[in-house]
């Protein structure tokens, strides 16, 4: 579908199945009506008007991510500082930054949802190490007060120089050592998980209880795994169960055949390790596709520019695959994949 824009579309997301939200590498942000075959503009992030930034602002040449709920929409650089937040209903457009601490090779943590009143909500990352949750509604950041001390932080200094001599006398406890990466809601709205990464380096997910995160002074997480520092894709398969796309070449170097395909793994998501092992049939080079799983059709969506868009089975049987079409995004609430090419845009979906 083709679009009058001045300017290539650089990322682009549903608001709902009639419209959707694009971003051009310009910074101007649009809303178009697919039924109306009409685009309206909503705000630009880089204003020759107003406040400037140290360094530049925000980048709308640089890979970014726009998250939508309702009439709240979010537009961050995926791996730099600056982010935007238009919430339609209460009418303002608002600026949020983090730090630029390895930044680079974080994804910005974003997620978006509803309170027991309705009230939307938004997690955002400020710093490497912290989040922060604010009611969208009252703008009051709910975790305004919360420390950067885990639960059980004093113990688990006594049990660690159990083992180990005390050379440095440095003060403690220390505070979370956690990169925290993309960000996820469980189905039931009750948990979210981080696909960040420790130092060594590794990926490491974790997962947090919301109201507990919200609600604690201190942070409280469960570890789903650790894997070699490669950004694989992670999902939500249920409310107990998180999937991992699996590269046995590289996480067992000592014993796995370099040619050994890629797997599906599932965890646990209360952090008691791994459950099961899906074997695909026939095999597919996974590396740098993303995941999602349909909980209706009860089959993960993987899709990258090397395999194009699959099916798969929780049995690990391909039951669709379509190597030459290839999206950018999928709306996992509207079911939907997002292509876009300069100025063109499709939607289409698996049936």
């Amino acid at each position: 579908m083709k679009m009058n824009l001045q300017d290539d579309i650089q990322t682009a997301s549903l608001l709902n199945k009639h419209e959707a939200v694009i971003l051009t590498n310009t910074g101007e942000v649009f809303l178009f009506n697919f039924k109306k075959q009409k685009q309206d503009k909503l705000f630009e992030t880089n204003p020759t008007k107003g406040i400037q930034y140290s360094d530049g602002g925000f980048d709308p040449a640089a890979e970014s991510s726009i998250y939508t709920m309702d009439d709240i929409i979010v537009v961050v650089n995926n791996y730099k500082k600056h982010g935007f937040i238009l919430n339609r209903t209460e009418n303002y457009l608002l600026h949020f930054s983090r730090t630029d601490y390895y930044a680079a090779i974080s994804k910005y943590p974003i997620a978006l949802f509803k309170n027991e009143k309705g009230q939307p909500h938004l997690i955002y990352g400020v710093d490497w190490n912290r989040l922060q949750i604010a009611n969208l509604t009252t703008r009051q950041v709910l975790t305004a007060t919360k420390s950067l001390i885990e639960v059980d932080a004093e113990q688990q200094h006594f049990d660690f120089y159990k083992k180990h001599k005390e050379d440095n006398k440095l003060f403690w406890p220390s505070e979370y050592d956690y990169f925290y990466g993309k960000l996820l809601m469980s189905p039931n709205g009750e948990k979210f998980l981080s696909a960040g990464w420790v130092w060594g380096s590794y990926d490491c997910c974790k997962i947090y209880d919301l109201a507990d995160f919200i609600s604690n002074p201190r942070i409280s997480d469960e570890t789903i795994g650790f894997w070699e520092n490669n950004n694989n894709a992670i999902c939500f398969v249920d409310n107990e169960t998180i999937a991992v796309i699996y590269d046995p070449s590289v996480e067992e170097a000592n014993g796995a055949n370099k040619d050994d395909p890629h797997e599906i793994r599932l965890y646990h998501a209360d952090g008691q390790g791994d459950k099961e092992t899906i074997v695909l049939k026939p095999s597919l080079d996974l590396g740098g596709a993303e995941l999602f799983y349909h909980q209706t059709n009860q089959c993960f969506y993987t899709f990258s520019e090397k395999i194009g868009t699959a099916a798969i089975a929780l049995s690990g049987e391909i039951i669709i695959h379509q190597p030459t079409k290839f999206p950018q995004n999928y709306d996992l609430l509207h079911d939907c994949f997002i292509c876009y090419d300069k100025d063109n845009l499709n939607v289409f979906q698996i049936e």
